[in-house]
C-alpha cells in the first residue's frame, strides 16, 4: 500500500530530490571559496580552482552513475548507492579547515576540498544522471524522456546561487551556513532512500543490452559544446573579479547565467528559441569585443561587465541549445552527462592550471570565444578572403597611426579597429572567414608588440598578472590596466614621494616627530616604494604573498627602491592578514595596507575582524593607513564603519595628481587614537576628519560591494 502511494507521487518526488541535491551542490561552492579566500591572499584564482574541484567531482559522480546504470539486476545499483550514501554521513557535520600555506596553492585547495567535502558531494553530484536514469525505469508519465528533470536540477542550482549573496551570506555566519547545509543534506539523504527503496522499478536489462551507442564524433561534440561555455564562464569571472573584487556576488552572476542558459535551452517551451539565438549571437558578440578594445580605462565598469556577460550568455545559449538538439535517447543518458562533465573538467583544467602556465595574460578568454564562432550558422559566401583582408588592413593602419598630431584622435578612439569590427559582423562571408578575421583583430588588440610602450616583464601566476613597462624613461608596474607604482629611472630625487604615495610622507614625518625611531609593517610590496618613506634608523617589515612581485621589486633593472632606500626592508612572503596576526601585539607604530591586485580588492583585509587585528598590533598612539585608490569602488564607508566600531579617529585624504612628473592622484584613509597626529595632519596637510554617517559594515561573514560602486 505504501509503495503504491509513493509510486503515485513519484513524478513529484524526483524533481524535488533533484532540486534539493542541486541546491546543496551549488550553495556549498561560494561557501567553500569564501572560507578559503583569506588563506590565499584574496586571489580571484581561488574561485577558478574551486570550480575545477566541483567540475572534477561532477565528472567522477557521472562516471559513478554511469557505472551503476550498467549493473545488471534490479537491486544492485540501489544497494551500492545506499551504502556509499550511508558512509557519507561520517563527513557530517561538514567543515572546511584550510591547510597551511603551500608553494602550489592550486594543489592545496584541491586537497582541502577533497578531504572535507568529497563523499557527500559525490552522492549529490551523481543525483542528476542517476535519478533521471532511475525515473526512466518507472511507469512515470515521461519516463521515456526524463530530460525535463534537468530543468528542476538547474532551477535548484540557480535559486541556491541567487540566495547566497542576498540571503544566506547576509543573515547567517559561516558556522550556521555549514550547519544548515548539514541539516538539508540529511533531509536529502532521507528522500534519496525513499526513492531508492520505496518505489517499484522495472528491470534494467533492456537498457544494458541495447545495441545503440554514441559514436566518438557525437561524444566529441558533446564534450566540445560543454567545454566552450564553461571555459567562457571561468574566463569572464576572472575578468570581472580582477577589476573589482573576489566576492561571492561576482562569482555567482556568471555561474547563474550559465545555469540559466541550461534552464532555457532544456525547457519544454524555451522562452528564447535556438533559432533566434543563432541569428543574433554574432551581433551581441560586438559588446565583449568592444570591451576588449576600450577596456576598463575607457568604459565604466558596470557597462564593461554588462558587455562581457551579454556575450558570454549568448554563446552559452548557443552551445547549450546545440547540446539539447543533439541529445541522445534515454538509454545513453548517463553517457551524455558524463561527456558534459568531462567538458567542464577540461575547461577547469585549462583555465585554472594550464592557462596561467601557457599565457602571461588571460588570452584563454578571447581564444575560447573564437572557438564558439565555429557553431554559428553563417551562410557561406565567396570569396572568403575579402573580410579577413579588410580587417588586417584596417588594424594595421591603426597600429601605424602616430600617437601625436592631428591624426592621433583616430588612434586614441580606436576608429579603425571599430570599423574592422563592424565589417566582420555585417559581412562575415563564412564561419572560417569570421574566425580568421576575429583572430587577426584579437592578435592586434592583445599582443604586447603593438602597445605604445615597451614591455620589460610580463608574468602571471595564481595571484594575478604583473607587467613592467617602459615609456620615456619611466618604469611602471601594472596589473591589468592599473598602475601600482612607477619609477623615473636615474632620478634619485623622486624616490621619496612618487606614484600613489604623495600623501603618505607627511604621515610618516608626523609619527617620526614624536619618537626617534618607528616600526612599520606594510601589507603589499608593489614596486617597493614604501621603503622610501622611512629613515635609515627605522624598522620596516613588508609583506607580499606573490613571489613574482617580490622578484620584480628586487630586480634593480626594473626598480631600485629596495636597493637605494633605507631602511633595509625585511620581506615576508605570506598573506597580509595572516602575517599581521602572527606579529607581536602592540609592536608597530604604523601599519599600511596597500594590497590591490589591479583594482580588485582583497576583502578579507578590510573587514571588521581584520581591523581588530591591526589595532592589536599597533602601539596605543599608532596609526593604520589604507590606500583606497580605486576607479570603481568607494571604500571610505567600509573603513569609516570599522573605525567607528573601535572608537578610532577616521581621517581621509584625496591627493590630486601634481603637474610635476611622478605624482599620481591617490586616496588614503588613516585610523588612529593619536589626537596630536590627527590634528597636525588636518591643520597642515589637508586631511579631512570623516563625519559621514554613510557607513557600510563588512565582516568576514558578509561583504557587499554594490553600495560602494561609483557609477
Amino acid at each position: 500500500m505504501i509503495k503504491k502511494f509513493l509510486f503515485s507521487f513519484c513524478d513529484g518526488l524526483f524533481p524535488i530530490a533533484l532540486f534539493l541535491s542541486a541546491s546543496l551542490l551549488f550553495v556549498i561552492q561560494p561557501i567553500a571559496a569564501k572560507v578559503l579566500l583569506p588563506v590565499y591572499g584574496g586571489s580571484p584564482a581561488v574561485w577558478t580552482v574551486c570550480m575545477l574541484f566541483f567540475q572534477g567531482l561532477l565528472l567522477i559522480s557521472y562516471a559513478y552513475a554511469w557505472g551503476l546504470s550498467r549493473l545488471k539486476g534490479l537491486h544492485s545499483w540501489k544497494i551500492i548507492h545506499g551504502i556509499i550514501g550511508g558512509l557519507s554521513l561520517f563527513y557530517l557535520p561538514i567543515k572546511i579547515i584550510p591547510g597551511l600555506e603551500s608553494s602550489i596553492p592550486e594543489l592545496q585547495i584541491l586537497q582541502t576540498l577533497v578531504r572535507e567535502l568529497g563523499l557527500p558531494l559525490l552522492i549529490i553530484g551523481a543525483s542528476a544522471p542517476l535519478l533521471q536514469y532511475a525515473y526512466s525505469l518507472t511507469e512515470g508519465k515521461r519516463a521515456a524522456d526524463p530530460y525535463y528533470l534537468y530543468v528542476a536540477s538547474n532551477f535548484g542550482s540557480l535559486l541556491a546561487l541567487l540566495s547566497y549573496p542576498w540571503l544566506i551570506e547576509r543573515y547567517f555566519n559561516i558556522p550556521k551556513q555549514f550547519n544548515g547545509w548539514t541539516f538539508f543534506y540529511l533531509g536529502y539523504f532521507g528522500l534519496l532512500l525513499l526513492l531508492l527503496f520505496g518505489i517499484r522499478y522495472k528491470n534494467p536489462p533492456s537498457i544494458i543490452k541495447t545495441t545503440s551507442s554514441a559514436t566518438w564524433r557525437q561524444k566529441f561534440t558533446w564534450v566540445a559544446l560543454s567545454f566552450i561555455p564553461c571555459s567562457l564562464m571561468l574566463g569572464v569571472t576572472f575578468f570581472i573579479t580582477t577589476d573589482l573584487a573576489a566576492t561571492p556576488l561576482l562569482w555567482i552572476i556568471p555561474l547563474a547565467l550559465y545555469l540559466l542558459s541550461f534552464i532555457i535551452t532544456f525547457a519544454r517551451r524555451p522562452i528564447i528559441s535556438h533559432s533566434w539565438v543563432s541569428r543574433n549571437v554574432l551581433f551581441v558578440l560586438i559588446f565583449p569585443i568592444l570591451g576588449f578594445i576600450g577596456g576598463s580605462a575607457l568604459l565604466p565598469v558596470i557597462l564593461l561587465m554588462a558587455f562581457h556577460l551579454a556575450g558570454f550568455f549568448m554563446l552559452a545559449l548557443l552551445c547549450h541549445g546545440e547540446l539539447f538538439h543533439r541529445r541522445p535517447q534515454a538509454s545513453l543518458l548517463t553517457t551524455f552527462y558524463f561527456c558534459l562533465a568531462l567538458g567542464g573538467v577540461l575547461a577547469g583544467l585549462f583555465n585554472a592550471l594550464l592557462a596561467p602556465i601557457l599565457f602571461s595574460y588571460p588570452y584563454e578568454y578571447p581564444l575560447v570565444m573564437l572557438l564558439g564562432v565555429f557553431w554559428l550558422p553563417i551562410k557561406h559566401e565567396k570569396p572568403e578572403w575579402i573580410t579577413p583582408t579588410l580587417v588586417f588592413i584596417l588594424v594595421s593602419i591603426h597600429v601605424l597611426l602616430p600617437m601625436e598630431g592631428w591624426l592621433a584622435w583616430l588612434k586614441r578612439y580606436d576608429v579603425f579597429e571599430l570599423i574592422a569590427l563592424s565589417i566582420l559582423v555585417i559581412w562575415p562571408r563564412s564561419t572560417r572567414a569570421l574566425f580568421i578575421s576575429l583572430l587577426i583583430l584579437f592578435f592586434f588588440i592583445f599582443m604586447p608588440w603593438f602597445k605604445s610602450h615597451e614591455i620589460l616583464v610580463q608574468k602571471r601566476n595564481f595571484y594575478g598578472i604583473k607587467q613592467v613597462s617602459a615609456h620615456q624613461g619611466i618604469h611602471s608596474l601594472i596589473s591589468q590596466n592599473t598602475v601600482h607604482g612607477f619609477q623615473v629611472m636615474g632620478k634619485d630625487e623622486l624616490n621619496g614621494s612618487v606614484a600613489y604615495y604623495g600623501a603618505v610622507l607627511p604621515v610618516m614625518r608626523a609619527i617620526q616627530s614624536q619618537q626617534p625611531t618607528i616600526r612599520a609593517m606594510v601589507l603589499g610590496l608593489g614596486s617597493g616604494i614604501m621603503a622610501c618613506q622611512l629613515r635609515k634608523e627605522d624598522e620596516l617589515v613588508m609583506v607580499e604573498i606573490d613571489q613574482q612581485v617580490i622578484e620584480i621589486a628586487k630586480n634593480p633593472a626594473l626598480f631600485t627602491y629596495l636597493t637605494q632606500c633605507k631602511p633595509k626592508a625585511k620581506i615576508i612572503q605570506a598573506d597580509g592578514r595572516l602575517a599581521a596576526e602572527q606579529a607581536r601585539d602592540g609592536y608597530f607604530d604604523v601599519i599600511a595596507i596597500d594590497v590591490f591586485n589591479s583594482d580588485a580588492i582583497p576583502i578579507h583585509l578590510l573587514t571588521q575582524e581584520a581591523l581588530d587585528t591591526y589595532v592589536k598590533k599597533i602601539k596605543p598612539g599608532g596609526v593604520i593607513l589604507f590606500n583606497i585608490s580605486n576607479r570603481h569602488l568607494n571604500l571610505l564607508p567600509v573603513l569609516t564603519a570599522a573605525g567607528r566600531t573601535k572608537d578610532l579617529i577616521v581621517l581621509h585624504k584625496f591627493q590630486p595628481a601634481l603637474n610635476r612628473l611622478g605624482q599620481l592622484s591617490s586616496e588614503w584613509v588613516m585610523l588612529t587614537m593619536n589626537e596630536a597626529i590627527a590634528f597636525q595632519l588636518m591643520n597642515k596637510e589637508g586631511w579631512r576628519f570623516v563625519t559621514d554617517d554613510n557607513m557600510v559594515h563588512w565582516t568576514d561573514d558578509y561583504s557587499n560591494i554594490i553600495p560602494l560602486l561609483k557609477y
